[in-house]
């Protein structure tokens, strides 16, 4: 099989872009947006005070002023309810994105961004650094490693596939899905990346 047609993320020659995502992994694009976007909805974007924010929510909204308490709780009544909306149109777009298979350019955008948001949060519960490690697949958060991987995975074909790195598919290549590396279904997992209870 040619490599590009192993690709989640491909031109559809028509200006627009395919998305060969298994089962899975569609279940898990769905499930995490709809997830974040509850935790998201339960803020009061007029009462946002960057201290009081949940840790896992902290770098989404991160503090314009740390040094300034008055000045941060100005910008957050300006901004934040703005930043807020535009957050939760991203992954709403990222759901239906994955239920449909298929994107315009600025869908894909949306997607990118909102896997970029999910990754932020998921990052913060995990504690990543620049320096990489390794985590036991007997460890507790290994599952959430995976989704993490998985995540920036997917940016970075959606960010190849939007710079025009990626090839068109070529004449009768495989349309199906690409074979799944990513061990265990990912469709179980909650948004932070940690198995559903009773699974």
């Amino acid at each position: 099989m040619r490599r590009h047609a192993r690709r989640r993320i491909r031109p559809d020659g028509h200006g627009g872009y395919e998305l060969r995502l298994p089962g899975p992994e569609r279940a898990l694009l769905t499930s995490l947006p709809e997830q974040l976007d509850g935790l998201l909805g339960g803020l009061d974007p007029e009462a946002l005070d960057t201290e009081a924010l949940p840790g896992s929510l902290a770098r989404l909204l991160p503090a314009a002023y740390p040094r300034d308490a008055d000045a941060d709780a100005a910008f957050a009544r300006s901004s934040r309810p703005e930043l807020l909306a535009a957050q939760r149109k991203d992954l709403a777009v990222l759901a239906q994105v994955a239920k449909q298979g298929a994107a315009t350019a600025e869908e894909l955008e949306a997607t990118c961004s909102a896997l970029n948001d999910l990754r932020l949060v998921l990052g913060t519960a995990l504690d990543v650094t620049e320096d990489p490690r390794g985590v036991d697949e007997h460890h507790p958060s290994f599952p959430q490693w995976v989704c993490y991987s998985y995540l920036s995975h997917l940016q970075e074909e959606i960010i190849e596939a939007l710079s025009g790195i990626l090839p068109p598919p070529a004449p009768g290549a495989d349309d199906e899905a690409p074979d799944d590396p990513w061990g265990e279904p990912l469709g179980d997992l909650r948004w932070d990346g940690t198995p559903r209870p009773g699974r």
